[in-house]
């Protein structure tokens, strides 16, 4: 996924939005400076140079001794500085600004007096732009304040229009978070489905698609809550009723004793034996995954339990774990997965050595079960957590695998937010089952 593009609906909507909005306020500016700022522009450079032409023609009919009076009263009401200039003085410098209301003005200029006129500064005043051009026989200049250039209709327009989309864009956002809300809701919900909690039920709020969506979103999760509770106590029963005749079972075959039979006997308790954890696991694969709170747990202690259990019916397994191994997990059901994953590997692992390690990350919490076995083929990889898959060279007695352990391991692991995944080992035989507990679980 593009790095640029947020993840969440209301970043990709706010993303939309302003992009939607920058190319509106592109457009109108465009059509704001054709329809309306040149136009405008060019009627002030218009009305500018008619208005310097006639001060001009004034100042040249005036009586002498009236044009000082005249002349101030231009600075003071219209900040228009009148000068006649001899012939000797620079009369047409190049300015260096190209604002278009100057190229409008001497083009204004050009037209009333019949002979092209451009506009300069003056080095004593800077803040000042000046116009010569012929009048009455005399070279007359015409000075007006840079300010003039300064529009501020057209500069209250920008201000406007971007006000204006800021307000747009803002309750649009606050409309699409009125809307995303509920749906955040809902996407929290349903991950807490998925983990097997049914505690509580989705606010049934917003808008009518939404809340229509919750109550339906509602509806389900009451019938898988009562699925599941029928599938328990389907397979509960069904346990139960098995257990009997087994026992039974179990019983006549030791009452038969030592009549020449022996292995024959052998052989159909073996089958018992595997009946009955068969039916175990697959109870225990149905009782549901109930909630459990995390307490702080010291990972090196769990694994060093673990493997002293395994090493009393005489398993080889050694474990490792960095000093700050200790993380705020579900205690119970991280027992449980480690216990299966180290059965599946003494089973599997052809008798050698199993490993248990744990590694901090700054991330998270790995731990890890090494075998030495066989190693599991890429393909096999996700298959193997399905229930009762088993591996073709793992269908035998010996093993006594019923194809239950890894799928709860998976449940265990998808309940609890934790990840897991398999892998071939460094060394290139044997595998590796990773547990990754995620920085929430992670305790400081």
């Amino acid at each position: 996924m593009n790095r640029f593009v947020p993840e969440t609906l209301l970043g990709r909507t706010a993303l939309a939005l302003a992009l939607a909005f920058l190319l509106f306020g592109l457009l109108a500016a465009g059509v704001l400076q054709f329809t309306l700022v040149r136009p405008h522009t060019r009627q002030a450079a218009d009305d500018l140079g008619a208005f310097l032409v006639l001060a001009a023609q004034i100042w040249v009919e005036l009586p002498p001794y009236t044009r000082p009076d005249y002349e101030n009263e231009m600075l003071r009401r219209h900040e228009l500085q009148i000068a006649q200039i001899r012939q000797t003085e620079e009369q047409h410098p190049t300015r260096s600004s190209s604002h278009s209301y100057l190229s409008y003005l001497e083009t204004a200029l050009s037209t009333h007096i019949g002979q092209p006129i451009r506009i300069h500064q003056s080095p004593e005043h800077q803040d000042w732009l000046w116009a010569d051009f012929p009048m009455g026989g005399r070279m007359m200049r015409l000075g007006f304040r840079q300010s003039r250039l300064q529009n501020r209709i057209l500069m209250i327009l920008p201000v406007l229009a971007a006000m204006g989309l800021f307000t747009a864009f803002v309750l649009s956002i606050l409309l699409v978070r009125h809307i995303t809300r509920p749906l955040a809701t809902i996407a929290q919900a349903t991950h807490r489905i998925g983990q097997g909690d049914f505690s509580s039920n989705i606010p049934v709020t917003g808008p009518w698609e939404i809340a229509e969506l919750a109550s339906k979103l509602n509806l389900m999760e009451d019938q898988i809550e009562q699925l599941l509770e029928n599938r328990t106590t389907l397979l509960a029963g069904i346990s139960h009723d098995l257990r009997t005749p087994l026992a039974r079972m179990r019983l006549e075959l030791e009452l038969l004793g030592d009549d020449g039979r022996e292995e024959l006997i052998q052989g159909l308790g073996s089958d018992v034996d595997e009946m009955e954890r068969l039916i175990s696991q697959t109870l225990l694969l149905a009782r549901g995954l109930g909630h459990e709170n995390a307490v702080d747990t010291d990972i090196k202690e769990l694994l060093e339990a673990l493997a002293a259990d395994f090493r009393k019916a005489g398993h080889n397994i050694n474990y490792r774990a960095d000093s700050n191994c200790r993380t705020k997990v579900q205690k119970n059901a991280l027992k449980r997965a480690l216990n299966n994953l180290v059965e599946n590997a003494v089973n599997y692992g052809g008798g050698q050595m199993v490993t248990l390690e744990c590694v901090d990350r700054p991330s998270g919490i790995d731990l890890k079960v090494i075998d030495q076995g066989p190693g599991i083929p890429e393909s096999e990889r996700e298959k193997i957590f399905q229930p009762f898959h088993r591996l073709e060279s793992s269908r035998s007695k010996v093993t006594g695998g019923s194809g239950l352990g890894l799928a709860i391991v998976q449940q265990l692991c998808h309940a609890n937010g934790w990840r897991i995944d398999v892998y071939p080992a460094d060394a290139g035989t044997g595998s590796i089952f990773r547990i990754s507990l995620p920085t929430d679980n992670a305790a400081n």
